[in-house]
């Protein structure tokens, strides 16, 4: 048990640093390659390190009778639609950009949690989305009257059509995780999505070629490390560190990309831009202690 808690922080850690890099390493793959492509191709190797996984568990990838349906929806939306939002909205938004705004998908879940079930928002919440939504116009805008033609804002929507889908996803995937385990249902939904990205990619068929050797080590970091390993490595540290922790420390992911980026892309945040990450990370973090004192015992 000391050694799982000794480990659970450290392996956490890499989950969320593999995780900040892969907005990075995708910018790096799109200079060769479509953005549909990589999210396809990205599936194809991240089956490899998952299938090993399964045999090691000796998990099956039988599905429950009557829930094919609600599996291939689950498929469609959290990785299919949601990557190709996300890589889409890379081509016209920065690394950063991007995971600043994935980054707020907490508040947007909260808000779809509240109009679904007719919930009340407490009002730590309350000023949690105000204080987001205020990050977010920093982003997008950048200060500046609203640009709705530049790229820059069609990118960050493309991103926004990336976190409606995955609020969709996680919702679809509510039931099933009670009858399948995280490992076993990821990897039944990565299978399920590659037949259905085919349409999306045939109209980038044509633009397909030999990617260098740079382009193919992103790639299969893309797949093996931030589709596989990653989710692995996280799943250890929830379980040993517990939900509050990690929801804290998943805040880090936009950082690890912020610093990547300045880095290896040379993409600088501005100043309004720097205060929208502030403005976002800070009110999660608001977010994450208000719910962790409610929670608390007594």
């Amino acid at each position: 048990m000391k050694i799982k808690s000794t480990f659970g922080l450290p392996a956490s850690l890499i989950a969320i640093f593999v995780w900040g890099i892969s907005f990075v390493s995708t910018k790096v793959v799109l200079r060769e390659l479509p953005p549909v492509t990589i999210a396809f191709f990205r599936q194809f190797i991240a089956l490899v390190p998952l299938l090993i996984l399964m045999a090691t568990n000796k998990e099956n990838l039988k599905l429950n009778k009557g829930e094919l349906f609600i599996m291939v929806l689950s498929s469609f939306f959290g990785i299919v639609l949601y990557f190709y939002f996300e890589n889409k909205g890379l081509e016209l938004t920065t690394a950063s950009n991007a995971s600043i705004l994935i980054a707020a998908l907490p508040m947007f879940a909260l808000i779809t949690e509240s109009i679904i079930q007719r919930k009340r928002i407490n009002l730590s919440s309350l000023i949690s989305i105000f204080i987001s939504i205020a990050g977010v116009y920093f982003i997008v805008f950048e200060g500046k009257a609203p640009d709705f033609a530049s790229d820059s804002f069609i990118g960050c929507l493309l991103v926004f059509g990336a976190i409606i889908s995955w609020i969709i996803y996680t919702f679809l995937s509510d039931g099933l995780g009670k009858n399948y385990s995280s490992l076993k249902m990821t990897t039944l939904q990565t299978i399920i999505s590659i037949p259905l990205f085919i349409p999306f990619i045939l109209g980038e068929v044509d633009q397909w070629k030999v990617p260098s050797v740079p382009a193919v080590l992103n790639l299969i970091f893309l797949g093996v490390f931030c589709s596989a390993l990653a989710y692995v490595f996280f799943l250890f540290g929830l379980k040993t560190l517990g939900p509050v922790v990690i929801s804290a420390l998943l805040n880090l992911i936009p950082v690890v990309t912020i610093v990547a980026d300045s880095v290896l892309l040379k993409e600088m945040l501005s100043i309004y831009q720097a205060i929208g990450a502030l403005l976002i990370l800070g009110s999660l973090t608001y977010l994450s202690v208000s719910k962790s004192k409610e929670n608390a015992p007594g």
